[in-house]
């Protein structure tokens, strides 16, 4: 599955589209959330683990990297930008920069980025009012996003995962929620 196959099928699973102004505000935040809890499972390390990463952790990183993915994604389809083309903004030299960096330093970059993401969402949502027409003047956007999928991508090379890995991965998660009914609510225990 590619990422624009991703895209549509994380795009429906996306139930706060039912909330009005939900749109671009909503995986703003989320973004900014689950990057957030990357930095957790990764703060551990240090905390609990004596910088060695158990398979635990690594499990519990995975996930929350699928998470942002799905934000990504739905970041994409609220300003119609394309996922795929996201990531083949990729520059080679950002893969380099990020590949010299330590899982901290990896995992601060990858914040830096989600909160330029948001912070470009807020502005086009609060003073353009959300609207498309003038998404052409936030050219950050994509930019920042494609940082953050590098760092997504890198995260799981370490993890001996793949990207392709890790967004599956999350739409398994996302269905297995739906077909209980818990896709509402929070945790991973639902």
């Amino acid at each position: 599955m590619n990422l624009t196959e991703y895209q549509a099928k994380a795009r429906a699973t996306a139930i706060y589209l039912t909330t009005e102004n939900s749109k671009i505000i909503y995986p703003a935040m989320g973004l900014v959330g689950e990057c957030g809890e990357v930095a957790e499972k990764v703060k551990k390390l240090i905390r609990d683990s004596n910088n060695v990463m158990t398979d635990k952790r690594a499990a519990a990183i995975t996930k929350e990297l699928g998470d942002c993915c799905w934000y990504l994604a739905n970041i994409c389809c609220d300003t119609k930008l394309d996922l795929e083309m996201i990531y083949d903004m990729r520059g080679s030299s950002t893969q380099q920069r990020v590949r010299q960096l330590d899982y901290y330093q990896l995992v601060l970059y990858m914040n830096r980025h989600a909160i330029s993401i948001a912070t470009a969402l807020e502005r086009l949502y609060y003073d353009a009012k959300g609207d498309l027409a003038f998404i052409s003047e936030y050219t950050e956007i994509p930019q920042h996003m494609s940082h953050v999928i590098t760092c997504i991508e890198e995260f799981a090379r370490r993890l001996d995962t793949t990207l392709e890995d890790v967004y599956t991965a999350n739409l398994d998660n996302l269905a297995g929620r739906k077909e209980r009914g818990t896709l509402h609510g929070e945790g991973d225990d639902r």
